[in-house]
């Protein structure tokens, strides 16, 4: 089981560590033929829960967000196309860090996001970066491309991994060097099964 329902949507259960790589995580079998079977974000209402799901944004916008997606279907639309365009740039150069086009794109988003980003200070005096809602449409958006240049600006960002695993792909943290599959209950089993079985075979 490598999902979970969500509001009434099947959405991958978190495995990479972090959001970024969640977001690249909404495509399954990177290496795989393009087929829309293997979109997690297949319109903006999936989206915005989406990133209620991984923490990006809270229920509150979230369910915003759905009701103004519903009220502006075209907008909505272009910004989830933007977002894919944004998971696509970063997982090429997660796994490419000399793919300057990727990365150019993933800059021009991030910029956008910190532009729009305000500073504001918590009852215990804490001061942190936030992007607010009258942003409207465009947050899911700026949100993982905050999400995406904290990844790429972090030592964390050598520590990333490719499940190797048939019909997968995605990415996950590797902090103690260790850790082979995105998951070891979904795809190291799979791997286990097929290896025994191959053993089985007669020769």
């Amino acid at each position: 089981m490598h999902w979970v329902n969500v509001d009434g949507y099947p959405m991958p259960i978190p495995v990479g560590g972090h959001p970024a790589l969640e977001l690249c995580n909404t495509w399954a079998g990177w290496a795989e033929p393009p087929s829309p079977e293997r979109e997690w974000l297949r319109d903006f209402d999936r989206l915005a829960v989406w990133t209620g799901h991984v923490q990006l944004l809270t229920p509150t916008t979230v369910a915003r967000l759905r009701d103004e997606g519903r009220r502006q279907p075209s907008a909505a639309h272009e910004v989830l196309v933007a977002t894919r365009l944004l998971r696509t740039a970063l997982h090429d150069v997660l796994l490419d860090p000399a793919d300057t086009t990727a990365f150019r794109h993933i800059a021009e988003q991030a910029h956008r996001a910190a532009a729009e980003a305000v500073l504001e200070s918590d009852q215990d005096g804490l001061a942190r970066w936030t992007l607010p809602d009258d942003i409207g449409l465009l947050l899911p958006l700026l949100a993982c491309a905050r999400a995406a240049a904290d990844l790429l600006t972090s030592p964390a960002r050598t520590e990333v991994r490719a499940c190797p695993a048939v019909d997968c792909g995605w990415l996950f943290l590797d902090r103690r060097g260790r850790r082979r599959w995105c998951s070891m209950a979904t795809c190291g089993n799979r791997a286990k099964v097929r290896a025994y079985a191959a053993r089985r075979q007669p020769d």
